[in-house]
């Protein structure tokens, strides 16, 4: 069923450049940037932007958008076609970012999701098996300890790529290169998978039984299975909680970074990562508070940042189990 558009309150499908929007702001959009328009407004710059009322103001329009966290970067312009979705990359570790405005601030971490997403022209399916009902079973019944072994390390084979890929995620994030090393390393190592889980959760569709790895790798749901243990409901649990709260793309990447930027114990300068995670959750308030969409939903705020402590007892589990494993095996 359509929902409603973020910037003028018509119906809206699905999501454009980050945000829930109606074809006609979605073009509007893509327009304005694609062709660098300046608009004038010729009242006060607070014009009504409605369904009846958003052709009479497209300086207002404009800044709508913007303001509901549609990010600039995403659109394509000539030198982009073929790179869909993919924003321009920034110097490594930015120094631009301290004191930028939330919606910058909220742009630059989207762009720090997107460059280190895997695009689907480069999906690996060289490993992707979907397997039948007999398969399956045999899997389930497959308990001999080098079998339960192989699954294991494959597991921890994925992870460790995968870990390759956030790492440049991290560096990405505004800030973040300003901590010092030990503190980099240490936010890094403690909430590296918690952020595995939720990237990789987010991209598990309803419906959709393959599994996207943030190395590109795709896995049938059933492969995964075997080294997930009882993880594997659990993902595809909070995969579905994730979604049942229609999380837009700009929300998505604050609550990622939020994973990253906290408390951690054994932090070197914690004042300094308080004051990151601050602007961070200070930008996720802002885009919820001024999008309509959000603020037709009770406790969005307060829900979305309830994922937290879900997210890490979910990893903390699973951490638990793998290394159980492991000693037992050895």
């Amino acid at each position: 069923p359509s929902q409603l558009c973020a910037v003028c309150g018509d119906n809206a499908a699905c999501q454009h450049y980050g945000v829930r929007t109606c074809e006609g702001c979605k073009g509007f959009f893509k327009r304005t940037v694609q062709k660098g328009s300046k608009y004038v407004c010729l009242a006060d710059r607070n014009c009504p932007v409605d369904k009846r009322r958003r052709n009479r103001c497209q300086f207002c329009r404009f800044q709508k958008c913007l303001s509901v966290g549609m990010v600039k970067e995403v659109v394509r312009t000539d030198s982009l076609k073929g790179r869909r979705g993919r924003l321009p990359s920034k110097p490594k570790c930015s120094q631009e970012t301290s004191h930028s405005p939330p919606v910058s601030l909220i742009t630059a971490l989207v762009r720090a999701h997107l460059d280190t997403s895997p695009e689907m022209a480069n999906f690996d399916y060289s490993m992707y098996v979907e397997q039948s009902g007999n398969e399956k079973n045999q899997l389930a019944s497959s308990h001999t300890t080098e079998v339960q072994a192989d699954h294991i390390h494959q597991f921890f084979a994925l992870l460790t790529t995968c870990i390759d890929v956030i790492k440049v995620w991290a560096e990405k994030i505004p800030g973040f290169c300003e901590l010092c090393k030990e503190d980099q390393e240490l936010l890094i190592q403690s909430a590296c998978l918690e952020i595995f889980v939720i990237r990789f959760a987010y991209r598990i569709r309803p419906g959709d039984e393959k599994f996207i790895f943030d190395n590109g790798v795709v896995l049938h749901s059933s492969q995964c299975k075997p080294s997930f243990g009882p993880w594997h409901g659990a993902i595809i649990e909070f995969a579905h909680s994730l979604h049942s709260m229609d999380i837009d793309l700009s929300a998505f990447a604050c609550l990622v970074s939020l994973t990253l930027i906290t408390e951690r114990h054994g932090l070197r300068d914690p004042q300094k990562v308080e004051l990151l995670q601050m602007k961070i959750i200070s930008s996720l308030r802002d885009h919820v508070t001024y999008n309509p969409e959000a603020q037709r939903k009770p406790h969005y705020f307060s829900r979305l940042l309830s994922k937290l402590p879900e997210l890490r007892s979910l990893s903390i589990q699973e951490l638990r189990a793998h290394s159980a494993s492991l000693t037992w095996r050895h």
